[in-house]
């Protein structure tokens, strides 16, 4: 059996005011020609299909080419749940008579989980789930977090598959431990989200989605596919990339990645103005983040970058930071003239400390301000 493992599509989704749409289209059409070379089985997607409950009408378009593609026209069984960017009953709108073409979607919870048997394993389609959802829809008052929800829908599981068969689970979840990056939405407020993985103890592979970077956890049966195109600068170092999944019965043989190369790269750039706009390399059409060193005031950087950079979705300037950033009580603060106070505030803003020069001018600003006050 071997199958590719994909997640966190998030079609719709805008990085800085930005559409992503053509860039989805383009991946997702690689990600189609990677399952045929491959000659998998069937696929897993893990949740967050689309990026908010309401998709854009091209985003909902989009989806159902490629489903069209990989479910009628290679003939794969697909696997998909929501995530916590869907709307779960969107999702599993035509979910019964879909099955009939091996294309499975469950975007809500059900009360009576039942497997899919497949190529002699059985798989579990787990969406996203929060604790109230699955209070109610167990009929488990014990259920209080995320960790109780994830263990009452497991442990169910268990209590019905057949333990001689491959038990697969696909889910939309934070692993404790796992590394997240900006992109993500928060579950919950504070740490109050993860599971633990003792939750899937007895799996054979868990095909995971929410957390975008592929190797957020190491574990030897529960696995991220990351999402296949980076959507925040936070990822600019990561690999996308699908999962290529090979299982002999219970035996998980291979789990190996095979990397996706987008139609423009999302990248961090640092250096002076006057150098980036005089040595322009390939790649300057791919989505940047542009750190500027440069001090002092520049006349519209971001006009001019953009003319030899069409894709600056980001502009920062770098500045050098002091490290004595202790508190100080008003009391204290109060007590400082004028010159001293400006000091202070401009080491704050630009990393530096004025110079005697600059103390000098400011001097006799200060005192001529004054001066005038007292005519």
């Amino acid at each position: 059996m071997k199958f590719l493992h994909t997640a966190d599509w998030h079609l719709g989704k805008m990085v800085n005011g930005v559409s992503m749409l053509v860039e989805q289209e383009y991946i997702l059409a690689q990600i189609g020609r990677i399952a045929q070379e491959e000659q998998v089985d069937g696929v897993i997607i893990a949740g967050d299909l689309y990026d908010r409950s309401v998709p854009p009408a091209d985003a909902v378009t989009l989806l159902n080419d490629i489903l069209m593609e990989l479910n009628v026209r290679l003939g794969l069984p697909v696997f998909a749940i929501s995530g916590n960017h869907d709307s779960a009953e969107r999702v599993n709108f035509g979910s019964a008579w879909y099955e009939k073409s091996g294309l499975h979607i469950q975007g809500t919870l059900a009360r009576d989980l039942a497997p899919i048997e497949w190529c002699g394993a059985q798989v579990w389609l787990v969406p996203y789930h929060e604790p109230a959802v699955v209070r109610a829809t167990l009929e488990d008052k014990s259920v209080r977090s995320f960790e109780d929800a994830m263990q009452s829908v497991t442990a169910g599981i268990r209590a019905k598959w057949d333990e001689t068969k491959p038990q697969i689970l696909v889910g939309h979840a934070f692993v404790a431990g796992g590394i997240p990056s900006d992109s993500e939405r928060q579950l919950a407020i504070g740490n109050v989200d993860r599971v633990s993985t003792d939750c899937f103890d007895g799996f054979d592979y868990v095909a995971l989605g929410h957390l975008h970077h592929p190797h957020a956890i190491h574990h030897p049966t529960i696995f991220y596919a990351g999402s296949p195109l980076k959507y925040s600068f936070s990822e600019a170092q990561d690999k996308k990339s699908v999962r290529i999944v090979t299982m002999d019965g219970k035996d998980l043989e291979e789990v190996r990645e095979r990397f996706l190369e987008p139609l423009h790269d999302l990248r961090v750039v640092e250096g002076y103005l006057a150098n980036l706009l005089a040595n322009v390399a390939l790649g300057n059409d791919d989505f940047l983040q542009i750190n500027l060193l440069d001090e002092g005031a520049l006349v519209d950087p971001m006009g001019q970058l953009r003319a030899m950079y069409p894709n600056v979705l980001h502009l920062e300037r770098v500045r050098e930071k002091l490290t004595d950033t202790a508190f100080e009580r008003f009391e204290d603060v109060v007590k400082k003239d004028d010159l001293e106070l400006f000091g202070q505030f401009f080491a704050h803003v630009s990393g530096k400390e004025l110079t005697e020069r600059q103390v000098e001018i400011m001097r006799e600003t200060m005192d001529l301000v004054k001066g005038g006050e007292d005519a």
